[in-house]
């Protein structure tokens, strides 16, 4: 008696029962109950589970529900025989390559040829010596795990060229966009010099203004026009590393001309801005424009999503941490984000904003500035309960919290 071969590892099911790999089924089709048996007996001690099946339609019917891994089919069956059903089964969907047994008394050469023609893998003839069986059940066993394999990494290979193709879109739509850099810097130049020009030529503010906020427009506006002449110079260089020192930048100042500059632009005419701000400096390593640029992107979206908000309200605020670190933060109390929405934020291009009134460019930018102050961006919101946005950066140098220092976000 030849050496049985060991039994062939299970197949994995898909679906919920995935982790679990359940037994390598075999399906048998033949009208005669001892051959079915037979088979059983010579498969079963290896761990195959036997489906049996004793007709041609039953056997098609069986393979749709069960998903065999292998089918031993005899030929000589009334109704459908065996040819035919394994042309039908072909004919069908299967997830991966069935193997395909045909088990005949004939020793015809015609009837092999249309046994392959059928769509057969082996034939095996009656009656079945029980080594020969395991051993080509084991083989085209082998061969279905190595379509599988194929199949499998035809999949990742297909997974990572959409990804390769999304990531080869943005590029090109960023690549796009650098292009524009200089001619945006240029109309930013001109901008700027026009509004200088424009400040120079106002009166002088009264220092009997009545509204403590109007008297210092002109300040504001001249600090405006340096500001888009700063920006237009960080567009041509925010691809190139900083060969100079970066500036140190007291986030309390940063903030306090944030806010002049939206209320002059009347960005937050509707919203009530509240700033929280300690006694002792919050001084980061950061370009003064760069932090500019990050408040005035967090506090311009909170202000859009408030539109529909009874009583909106702004807080911004920062303070020094006791680790050597300054926390500021963003908060509304507007209708919020839903998880899906918060998955995306920071996704180029990606804007929950009406066509033309977002280029869904802000969130990465401020974003990526942060991250190059070595600092982090926190983003905390639900719907209906508001957003904050946190950021926590280095400070420039180690500071403590001082006593009473406003509450944290």
């Amino acid at each position: 008696m030849s050496q049985e071969l060991p039994p062939v590892p299970s197949s994995s099911s898909t679906g919920p029962e995935s982790r679990r790999p359940r037994p390598t089924r075999v399906l048998i089709v033949d009208d005669d109950d001892f051959s079915r048996k037979t088979a059983e007996v010579l498969l079963s001690p290896l761990g195959y589970e036997v489906i049996p099946a004793s007709n041609g339609e039953e056997g098609l019917r069986l393979a749709s529900e069960s998903a065999p891994d292998l089918v031993l089919l005899d030929v000589m069956m009334p109704g459908l025989d065996g040819f035919e059903v394994c042309r039908r089964l072909r004919q069908q969907a299967f997830e991966h390559h069935l193997p395909i047994i045909l088990l005949t008394a004939l020793d015809g050469r015609r009837d092999v040829v249309i046994g392959l023609e059928a769509g057969a893998d082996d034939f095996l003839h009656k009656p079945v010596y029980g080594a020969e069986l395991r051993a080509r059940v084991s083989n085209l066993l082998k061969v279905r795990a190595y379509h599988q394999l194929l199949a499998n990494q035809r999949d990742l290979a297909l997974a990572t060229v959409d990804e390769l193709r999304q990531q080869i879109l943005r590029a090109d739509r960023l690549a796009t966009l650098g292009t524009f850099a200089a001619g945006v810097s240029h109309e930013l130049n001109n901008i700027a010099q026009v509004l200088t020009c424009a400040v120079s030529e106002l009166p002088p503010t009264s220092p009997h203004a009545v509204d403590p906020n109007d008297a210092d427009t002109r300040a504001v506006l001249n600090h405006a026009a340096n500001h888009v002449t700063e920006l237009a110079r960080t567009i041509l260089r925010i691809a190139r590393p900083q060969e100079d020192g970066t500036p140190e930048t007291d986030l309390r100042r940063t903030l306090g001309e944030v806010r002049e500059m939206l209320r002059l632009t009347g960005r937050t005419r509707y919203v009530e801005l509240a700033l929280a701000l300690p006694e002792v400096p919050c001084v980061i390593r950061a370009s003064p424009v760069h932090a500019q640029q990050v408040f005035l992107n967090l506090i311009s979206n909170a202000a859009d999503a408030l539109g529909e908000t009874p009583r909106p309200r702004i807080e911004v605020g920062v303070r020094p941490a006791p680790d050597g670190h300054i926390e500021a933060w963003v908060r509304d109390n507007g209708p919020g984000m839903s998880q899906e929405v918060l998955a995306r934020i920071f996704e180029p291009f990606f804007t929950t904003k009406a066509a033309g009134q977002g280029t869904g460019l802000g969130l990465p930018v401020v974003k990526q500035l942060v991250e190059a102050w070595g600092g982090k961006l926190h983003i905390h919101s639900q719907p209906a309960q508001g957003t904050r946005v946190v950021i926590e950066t280095p400070g420039a140098r180690p500071t403590a919290a001082p006593p009473g220092a406003s509450a944290s976000p």
